[in-house]
């Protein structure tokens, strides 16, 4: 870890660094960062981001952990799986979603890892059940459970891609990253880690959420907000002499037309950038995030709009097989309100 992070609260969840490879059959100065392999029990961009949060979760001496998101979240899973390795009783509240295979898999996954899991009608109704489960936590633990919000993204998450800059930092300096964009907190974490590390990288953020759900000026006050943290804790490093950026919008690029019909909903040039990336490279992938991210690329790489740069592709899914734990879950065993998402069975 960058000693500049040292006075943060950090669990060790993570294996890093995570390798960077060359993805030499779809084209030259073509990479990608294997963050689908930060965790030994389960890979992707949630770890880096849960080693800061359950950190400080533990620090405070948090017995339960509450997060949301919706139905099949993959940041719910990440954090049920990593509160069960720590010790803490992990809850998630969640949201509809369309149902779908790995939807089906991560409502099982998460009920095999132990977590309390709740299904509100919309987003709107969270707050209330949050105090409603805070209550009680405090009642049975003596103390409330830390909160995370949907994607681990705050200042505190964003810690990690901070740490992961200076990681990449490192191994190699590309010209431009490709990156998935849904809570926004790997985008802000790694923007300003890069300045913080020195580097100029640009970052090409892929659209995954509503644009009312997050956009540039969501992000820009993510950065703010971390920006003052790290300024915070220099006193504490001995790096008096370390200039904390300012990120201005301008730094931040969205891109919007890869994102489709919606959140979940796979598009065509996703479908086509997930089977290349298999065919060529050997690459898994999926369509909510990866192979939207992928489709840019891939558009960029063809219109020759990346001749001659060094492009980093970074890949933020979970690689980690956990078709074992589930294998022995009874669906009828989960919550009343889970069941619909099963009912073709």
């Amino acid at each position: 870890m960058n000693p500049l992070l040292t006075p943060f609260p950090r669990q060790a969840l993570a294996t890093l660094p995570t390798p960077i490879r060359p993805l030499v059959a779809l084209g030259d100065g073509l990479f990608m960062k294997q963050d689908n392999l930060t965790g030994a029990v389960y890979g992707g961009n949630k770890i880096r981001k849960l080693e800061f949060l359950l950190g400080e979760a533990m620090a405070e001496g948090c017995k339960s952990v509450i997060t949301y998101g919706a139905v099949g979240s993959n940041h719910a899973l990440a954090t049920a799986i990593c509160c069960r390795q720590l010790g803490l009783r992990a809850i998630s509240i969640l949201a509809p979603q369309k149902t779908s295979d790995h939807v089906r898999k991560n409502i099982l996954a998460q009920y095999a890892a132990g977590t309390e899991l709740h299904l509100c009608p919309d987003y709107t109704h969270f707050p209330a059940l949050t105090k409603k489960l805070s209550e009680r936590c405090k009642q049975e633990n003596g103390i409330e459970p830390y909160i995370i919000p949907s994607g681990g993204t705050n200042a505190t998450g964003a810690l990690g891609f901070v740490n992961a800059a200076f990681e990449l930092a490192e191994q190699m300096q590309p010209n431009v990253i490709y990156l998935p964009m849904g809570t926004g907190g790997t985008l802000a974490g790694l923007l300003t880690g890069l300045r913080l590390a020195g580097l100029d990288t640009r970052i090409e953020a892929i659209r995954v959420v509503d644009p009312a759900f997050r956009n540039k000026t969501h992000i820009k006050k993510l950065c703010d907000e971390l920006c003052t943290t790290l300024e915070n804790i220099i006193p504490r490093t001995g790096a008096e002499d370390k200039k904390i950026p300012v990120i201005a919008e301008s730094d931040i690029t969205i891109r919007d037309e890869f994102y489709g019909e919606g959140y979940g909903i796979p598009t065509p040039e996703g479908q086509e950038a997930v089977e290349l990336f298999q065919s060529q490279e050997n690459v898994s992938l999926e369509n909510t995030y990866t192979g939207k991210t992928a489709a840019a690329l891939l558009h960029d790489l063809r219109s020759g709009k990346l001749d001659g740069q060094i492009v980093l592709y970074w890949n933020t899914l979970n690689s980690r097989d956990f078709s074992a734990e589930i294998s022995g879950i009874d669906f009828h065993d989960l919550p009343p309100e889970f069941k619909p998402y099963f009912s073709y069975i």
